[in-house]
Protein backbone atom coordinates (compact mmCIF):
# COMPACT_ATOMS: atom_id res chain seq x y z
CA UNK A 1 0.00 0.00 0.00
CA UNK A 2 1.16 3.14 -1.29
CA UNK A 3 1.08 6.03 1.57
CA UNK A 4 0.01 9.70 0.46
CA UNK A 5 2.96 12.60 0.28
CA UNK A 6 2.38 14.81 3.59
CA UNK A 7 0.83 17.40 1.68
CA UNK A 8 -2.33 15.02 0.95
CA UNK A 9 -4.95 15.21 3.70
CA UNK A 10 -4.62 12.31 5.70
CA UNK A 11 -6.60 8.81 5.85
CA UNK A 12 -8.38 8.48 9.39
CA UNK A 13 -10.22 5.33 7.79
CA UNK A 14 -10.93 2.60 10.33
CA UNK A 15 -9.22 0.52 6.84
CA UNK A 16 -6.22 2.62 7.61
CA UNK A 17 -5.37 2.18 11.05
CA UNK A 18 -3.10 -0.13 12.10
CA UNK A 19 -3.10 -0.38 15.53
CA UNK A 20 -1.68 2.07 18.04
CA UNK A 21 1.76 0.27 17.91
CA UNK A 22 2.23 1.44 14.32
CA UNK A 23 3.63 4.48 13.04
CA UNK A 24 4.18 6.06 9.60
CA UNK A 25 6.61 8.84 8.90
CA UNK A 26 4.54 10.57 6.95
CA UNK A 27 1.85 10.12 10.21
CA UNK A 28 4.50 10.80 12.60
CA UNK A 29 5.78 13.57 10.95
CA UNK A 30 2.24 14.99 11.04
CA UNK A 31 1.61 15.09 14.42
CA UNK A 32 5.66 16.96 15.79
CA UNK A 33 5.27 20.03 17.23
CA UNK A 34 5.65 23.20 14.96
CA UNK A 35 9.09 24.67 16.08
CA UNK A 36 9.05 27.80 17.90
CA UNK A 37 8.23 30.82 16.74
CA UNK A 38 10.11 34.00 15.60
CA UNK A 39 7.69 35.82 19.02
CA UNK A 40 10.19 33.62 21.33
CA UNK A 41 13.26 34.87 19.56
CA UNK A 42 15.56 37.46 21.09
CA UNK A 43 15.80 39.41 17.76
CA UNK A 44 11.59 39.76 17.53
CA UNK A 45 12.35 41.96 21.12
CA UNK A 46 12.79 45.73 20.70
CA UNK A 47 15.87 47.08 20.34
CA UNK A 48 15.35 48.52 23.84
CA UNK A 49 15.12 45.29 25.35
CA UNK A 50 18.26 44.00 23.72
CA UNK A 51 20.07 46.55 24.64
CA UNK A 52 19.09 45.88 28.08
CA UNK A 53 20.14 42.05 27.83
CA UNK A 54 23.54 42.81 26.55
CA UNK A 55 24.29 45.75 29.08
CA UNK A 56 25.14 43.71 31.91
CA UNK A 57 27.60 41.71 29.80
CA UNK A 58 29.40 44.17 28.56
CA UNK A 59 30.03 45.92 31.79
CA UNK A 60 31.13 42.75 33.18
CA UNK A 61 33.53 42.94 30.29
CA UNK A 62 34.79 45.77 30.51
CA UNK A 63 35.21 45.86 34.63
CA UNK A 64 37.16 42.64 33.75
CA UNK A 65 39.74 44.38 31.32
CA UNK A 66 40.05 47.67 33.52
CA UNK A 67 40.77 45.09 36.81
CA UNK A 68 43.13 42.89 34.59
CA UNK A 69 45.21 45.90 33.32
CA UNK A 70 44.96 48.32 36.49
CA UNK A 71 48.19 47.09 37.88
CA UNK A 72 50.30 47.69 34.43
CA UNK A 73 52.26 50.67 33.85
CA UNK A 74 52.20 52.34 30.68
CA UNK A 75 55.64 53.10 28.66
Amino acid sequence: MTHPASTEPHDHSPAHDHGPEHAHAVHASEHRIAPASTARSVLAWPAWLRVLAVLPVVLALWLAVWWANSGVVTW
